[in-house]
Parts: C-alpha cells; structure tokens; sequence
C-alpha cells in the first residue's frame, strides 16, 4: 500500500539532499539556484524538450546522457533560460555542472545542469560561481521545500510531494518537485520537474518512466506553447537497500503506481497554477480506438483557446468541444458520440439532451471539474489537463520580459 507524505518532496526519499539559495540572478531577490544531491551515484532517466530550439543545459544534459546513466547530483538556475545563447551558453552550463562537481569533489560528467527564465540572455557566471559553494554548504536533507522553491518563475504556488510504498523488504519513497505556470504543452509539456526515489532501478525501466510521462507532463497544457528548456529527470539511487526485481509483481505494479501518482499530481499543478488560470479542468476521452488516439483528442481539446475562454466564463458551451475533438484528427462518428459535464450529460449520439441547467451550472462553476467525451468506438480511455484562459493570463505574458 502506499501513503502521501505530508510536507513530502525531492529530500523525502533514504539519501537525497538539497539546498535553494538566493544569487541575485532574479532582480526580485526571490530564491534562484538549486541543488538536488543523492549520497551515492544514482540511477538517471531523463526527457527533454521535442522543441528544434534547445538551450544549452538540455544539449549539455543530452551529451552526458548519451554515455552515462547515473547522476549524483543537479544544479538548476531559475530566472534565466541560458537558451539561444549559442557557444558561449553552451560553455557556462558545463561550467556550472564541473564547478558542483569540484566543490563535491564528484567524478567527471555526474552532474546534470537544469535552467528557467527568459530565454535570449547570458548566465550571470560571476553569480553563478558565488552561489554554488553556497548551495553546496546549504545542503540538507531537509530542504525539499528550499529546492522546490528555488526553481520557480512566475509560478504562484510550490509544486512537492512525495509518496512511501511499504513492500515485504521494506519501506520505498518516491519524492518529486516541479515548475511550471505558462508556455505548457505536451512534447514535452513546458516545465522543469526531478522525480527521486530510493529504489534500485534496471536501466530498462527507462521505458516506464517514459510511459508515465506521457499520460501526466505530456498531458497538460496552459497555452499550447512548448519551451526550450523542458526537462524531466528521475534520479533512483537504491540506498533503501531495495531492488525493482526483488520486488513481487504486486510490489512491481505499487510502486508503479506510486511513481504515476507523484508525476500526474505534480503535472495537475502545473496546469493549477497555470498563468492566469481560475480552474483545472480534466478532459477525459473514452471508448476511443486506442489509448494514444484518446490521449491525443483530448490534449487537442485542451489548447482550444475557445473552449478554454468559455470555461473561463464559466459557460458550458459543449458546441466548442465536440467541434475541437472533430478537429483533432483522430477518429470518432459524431452520431455515437456522448458528452458530460461532470455528471451532466449534455449530448447523447451527437444530439443535445434536455438537462437540469442548475446542475450543469454548477458544475463549470466549480474550482476543478471534468468534462467527458465518449465516443463509442473503442474501449480505450485518457484523461489531459488544461486551464481556462483568463484576462491575466495575456497580462502576465504582455509584460513577461519588461
């Protein structure tokens, strides 16, 4: 069985340490650089951005990964993208990984560099290099929320939990934290998130960890943007003592389902804390051909800037997402075709339904709702996350930069 961690995060997992800091790279003063160690070299997985432009911590982190599948430790700057910086930014991010890796006194290429903010600027190097001794005497192990706190832009809320499975050979933890308010999509979705976990994993488990990405940080979206700094990394150093195929098959599937729960709540609040955002909506496609045809429906659905505005007004306009769903090009008969708002359904065989209207009010009023489209073609189902659209969002992003 597994339990939620109150106040749980990166640190909650057997060996992990971290630390925030403040290093003058954000004019506001607020936290800035990150560091997230584990005691020993830990098992890496990690996803980056689809997007063609790739700042230079993904290039740097996407070298060392190509030869090496552990990490001890990774440094992240938030305030600053490095991205479009060219040689020179490419040059500052391995700096920053080879400066932790000197001052912890680490081997050559274990240390990944992850960094956020707007794009098109230098790294403050001198900054940079004066807060990492910093960082590294701050470390504890109880700074989840320091770390978690650190790596934030314009996000309003800290994004941190953890989850602890109790197996036959004892206790496993899985932390996570992440980042994330605008420039959300899929491929990947637009954010900054380090899964930890104190488990042992086999290097084919990479293949999980890919999987679950697809239906929790590449199921989101705020704004149909995808940035150029995207990253999601696990680290699973194993000093629980326990190993993935020591596990029972039960065991195998808890933990799975430990690790799916901490990545798809840290997703959903991202898309919580969208820029501007009022409500979370969950877009849910079933009875569809195949899993990956409903998944991709319901993200389409999701960067409707119409059916986000009028989930904004709290209008349940059903018109705006059954034409987004036939836009999405995946397959579906608009006369099998049911949809629902929260319990209300609004439409059956593709024809609108007498409805108690109070009821159907109610539910797009609420904080958090999910709107449900059957489409009686399948047997596969997936669920996306989106925002609605508000005046602020275009407020922030007017001014994002001045």
């Amino acid at each position: 069985m597994y339990s939620i961690l109150k106040n749980g995060g990166v640190c909650s997992p057997k060996g992990f340490s971290a630390a925030g800091i403040s290093a003058g790279i954000k004019v506001s003063g607020n936290p800035d650089m990150a560091l997230l160690k584990s005691e020993k070299a830990a098992r890496c997985f990690a996803v980056f951005t689809t997007n063609k432009v790739k700042a230079a911590p993904v290039l740097y982190d996407k070298a060392v990964l190509e030869h090496a599948h552990f990490a001890s430790a990774v440094v992240v700057n938030s305030g600053n993208a490095n991205a479009c910086t060219g040689e020179k930014g490419y040059e500052d991010a391995k700096n920053m990984a080879e400066m932790v890796e000197n001052v912890l006194n680490l081997t050559p290429h274990s240390v990944l560099v992850c960094s956020t903010g707007v794009i098109g600027h230098l790294l403050p190097m001198d900054k940079i290099e004066a807060g990492i001794p910093r960082l590294v005497e701050g470390l504890h192990e109880n700074a989840s929320e320091e770390f978690g706190r650190a790596i934030l832009t314009t996000d309003l809320a800290l994004k941190s939990m953890a989850v602890e499975i109790q197996t036959e050979k004892g206790t496993i933890t899985v932390g996570g934290a992440c980042k994330g308010s605008g420039m959300i999509h899929p491929k990947m979705a637009t954010m900054l998130a380090f899964i930890t976990s104190d488990i042992a994993l086999p290097i084919d488990f990479f293949a999980t960890f890919r999987e679950k990405i697809s239906d929790s940080f590449n199921a989101i979206t705020v704004d149909g943007d995808t940035s150029t700094n995207d990253t999601c990394i696990m680290l699973a150093n194993g000093v629980s003592g326990i190993r993935y195929e020591d596990l029972n098959v039960s065991e195998q599937e808890e933990f799975c389902l430990a690790l799916e729960i901490v990545m798809k709540e840290l997703a959903k609040s991202i898309v919580r804390d969208g820029e501007g955002a009022t409500k979370l909506i969950e877009l849910r496609v079933e009875k569809a051909e195949s899993h990956e045809e409903a998944l991709k429906m319901a993200r389409f659905i999701g960067t409707s800037n119409l059916a986000k505005c009028a989930m904004f007004g709290e209008d349940p306009n059903w018109g705006r997402i059954l034409s987004s769903a036939g836009s999405s090009g995946c397959n579906m008969v608009a006369e099998h075709t049911d949809l629902y708002f929260g319990d209300v359904q609004v439409l059956s065989g593709g024809r609108p339904v007498e409805c108690d209207t109070n009821a159907l009010h109610a539910v797009v009023r609420q904080k958090e709702y999910q709107v449900r489209l059957v489409l009686n073609i399948g047997n596969a189902s997936a669920s996306a996350y989106t925002c609605d659209l508000s005046y602020d969002y275009v407020k922030i992003n007017a001014e994002y930069t001045t």
